[in-house]
C-alpha cells in the first residue's frame, strides 16, 4: 500500500470535496420543490441552504486541530461517517427542522474535510506536484457540483412521471448516499501522513508509558497532563501566529479565506437553478443551464489544474479576480436593465381562484405599463397587495401577501436571460481558476507545519461563517437591495480584494514552511 503513488491517495481523500460539491448544488434543485411544498418564506429558505455551512464553520475551527492530535487518517474517516449519516437522515426528514439538523451535520463532514484534505495531500505529496496535487480537492468539488445539477435534471425530466412532487426532493438529496458510502469504504486505504507521524512522534513516546499502566491512576494523570501540553502547544501556537514575525501572513490567509466566499460564489452555486427561474425561463431550462454552469467550472477548474504550478499561485489569483469584477458588474448590468410589466395574463392567473375575485380592478392602473425601476414597481406593486389584503380580509379570506407579491414580482421581469447567463458563467470560470482552487493552495503552504493546522483551522472557521453569512441572507439582500445591487456589491468587493492580493500576498509556488524560524 505504502508504494502506491501520492495521486492514488489524493484521489481517495478528495472524494470528501466530491460530496462537499455534490450536497452544495443538489440543493439548489431541492430548494424549488421543498419551497412549493412547505411555503418558504425567505428566512427558512436561507436556513435550508445555509445549515451546512453553519455547522462547517465550527468543525473547520475543531478540524485542524483535532487532525493535529489524532491524526489526519482517522478524523477523515470520522468525517466520512458523518456524511453518510447526515445523507440518511435527510432523506428520512419529516419536517424543516429535521431536515435543516441533517444538514448541518453533513456540514460537519465537509468543514472538516474542507481543512484537513489539503493539509494532508501538501504533507504526502513531492514539491513539484504539491499544487495540481492540492487542486485535485478543488477538482472534485465541482465534479460534485455538476454530478448533483445533472442528477437533479434527469430526476426531474426523466423520472418526474414516476415520482410524487411531495417527495421529489428526498430523491434528490438520495443520490448522495452512495458516494458517502465508497468514501467511508475506500478511506481504510490510505497511509497516515508521515509529516504528522513524525511530528507527533515525540508525543507518542510519553504517552508509551501509559499503555504499560491503562489501568493505572498514573495512567489517567499522564492522559490529562498530555492533553494539558496538547492545549498549551495550541496556546503557544496562536501567540506565535500573532506575533511580529507572523501575523502579516496570517491576517492576508484570513482576508483570503473571507474574500473566497464575500465574492458570491455560493450564492450562485447554492441558488442556481433559483436565480436562473427568476429570469422567466421555467425549472426545466434552469436545471439545464445548471448543467451548463458545472460544466464550465470543471473546464476552468482544469485550467487552474495545469498552470497554478507554471503560473504560480498569485498570477492566477489576480487575474481570477479580474474576471470576476467584469462578469458580477455584467450580471448586475443585466439585472438593472430590467423592465417590469403585469399583463392581463398574468392576473388572470389569480382570478382563477377567490384571492383577487372582488379585487382586481385594483391592478388596472398598472397593466402594461413598463416600469423601468424596479424600486417604483415593488411600491406601486405592495400598495395594490395591501389594497387586496383588505378587500379579502373584509370577505373572510386567507390572503397569503407575502406569497402572492413575491409570485407577480418574478412573472412580471422582463430581462434579458442570455446576458444573465453569460455573467454567471464568466463568474464560474473566473472563480474556478482562482478564488475556488488556489486559496486553499496558498493555506496549505503559507503556514509552517507547526502552525498549519491551527492556522487553517481559524482560516477555515471565517471562510464558512462568512459562506453561511452569505447564503443566509441572498434571498433576504435580494428583497432589500434587488438583484443589480446585490451583484455590484459583490463585484466591489473583488475589486478591493484584487488591490489587497496585489500589495499584501506573496508567492508561495515551491514553498512550504516545515519549521518555524
Amino acid at each position: 500500500m505504502q508504494k502506491r503513488s501520492p495521486l492514488y491517495f489524493t484521489l481517495i481523500v478528495s472524494l470528501g470535496g466530491f460530496l462537499f460539491g455534490f450536497d452544495a448544488s443538489v440543493i439548489s434543485g431541492a430548494i424549488v420543490y421543498l419551497d412549493a411544498i412547505f411555503e418558504l418564506n425567505s428566512l427558512t429558505k436561507g436556513w435550508i441552504v445555509s445549515a451546512p455551512s453553519f455547522s462547517a464553520m465550527f468543525a473547520m475551527l475543531v478540524g485542524g486541530i483535532l487532525s493535529d492530535r489524532m491524526g489526519r487518517k482517522k478524523t477523515l474517516q470520522l468525517v466520512a461517517f458523518c456524511y453518510v449519516l447526515s445523507s440518511f437522515l435527510s432523506i428520512i426528514s419529516q419536517d424543516i427542522g429535521s431536515l435543516i439538523a441533517a444538514r448541518m451535520l453533513g456540514g460537519i463532514a465537509f468543514g472538516g474535510a474542507l481543512v484537513i484534505v489539503p493539509v494532508y495531500i501538501s504533507e504526502i505529496s513531492p514539491v513539484e506536484l504539491r499544487g495540481r496535487l492540492v487542486s485535485i480537492q478543488q477538482m472534485n468539488i465541482v465534479i460534485g457540483f455538476l454530478a448533483a445539477y445533472f442528477s437533479n435534471y434527469v430526476i426531474v425530466v426523466y423520472f418526474d412521471q414516476w415520482l410524487s412532487e411531495v417527495n421529489i426532493w428526498r430523491w434528490m438529496l438520495a443520490v448522495e448516499l452512495l458516494p458517502a458510502i465508497v468514501y467511508v469504504a475506500l478511506l481504510p486505504n490510505i497511509p497516515e501522513s508521515s509529516v504528522w507521524l513524525k511530528n507527533s512522534s515525540n508525543l507518542i513516546k510519553r504517552r508509551q508509558p501509559a499503555k504499560e499502566e491503562a489501568a493505572s491512576f498514573r495512567a489517567i494523570l499522564l492522559f490529562y497532563n498530555s492533553f494539558l501540553d496538547w492545549f498549551m502547544c495550541q496556546k503557544k501556537n496562536l501567540s506565535i501566529l500573532w506575533s511580529a514575525t507572523w501575523r502579516q501572513v496570517f491576517l492576508v490567509a484570513i482576508f483570503l479565506g473571507i474574500l473566497q466566499q464575500l465574492s458570491g460564489i455560493n450564492a450562485i452555486f447554492f441558488y442556481a437553478t433559483s436565480i436562473f427561474e427568476k429570469t422567466g425561463i421555467g425549472i426545466d431550462a434552469s436545471l439545464a443551464q445548471t448543467i451548463a454552469v458545472g460544466l464550465i467550472n470543471i473546464v476552468f477548474t482544469l485550467v487552474a489544474f495545469f498552470t497554478i504550478d507554471r503560473f504560480g499561485r498569485r498570477f492566477l489569483l489576480l487575474w481570477g479576480l479580474v474576471g470576476i469584477v467584469i462578469s458580477m458588474s455584467i450580471i448586475a448590468y443585466g439585472f438593472s436593465v430590467t423592465q417590469y410589466k403585469l399583463t392581463e395574463e398574468i392576473i388572470a392567473k389569480y382570478n382563477q381562484g377567490p384571492i383577487f375575485h372582488k379585487s382586481s380592478q385594483i391592478f388596472q392602473e398598472m397593466i402594461d405599463v413598463s416600469y423601468t425601476t424596479e424600486e417604483v414597481f415593488k411600491d406601486d406593486l405592495t400598495k395594490a397587495i395591501r389594497q387586496i389584503s383588505w378587500v379579502e380580509k373584509d370577505s373572510g379570506l386567507n390572503v397569503d401577501s407575502m406569497n402572492i407579491y413575491q409570485d407577480i414580482l418574478i412573472e412580471s421581469k422582463q430581462l434579458n436571460p442570455y446576458l444573465i447567463l453569460f455573467g454567471i458563467l464568466g463568474f464560474v470560470a473566473s472563480f474556478a481558476c482562482s478564488l475556488g482552487p488556489v486559496m486553499w493552495v496558498v493555506l496549505s503552504e503559507i503556514f509552517p507545519t507547526q502552525l498549519r493546522g491551527i492556522g487553517i483551522s481559524i482560516v477555515g472557521f471565517l471562510n464558512s461563517f462568512t459562506s453561511w453569512v452569505t447564503q443566509f441572507v441572498f434571498p433576504i439582500e435580494l428583497i432589500i437591495f434587488g438583484d443589480h445591487f446585490t451583484y455590484a456589491i459583490y463585484a466591489g468587493i473583488a475589486t478591493i480584494g484584487w488591490g489587497v492580493i496585489y500589495l499584501y500576498l506573496p508567492e508561495t509556488k515551491g514553498k512550504l514552511i516545515i519549521k518555524v524560524p
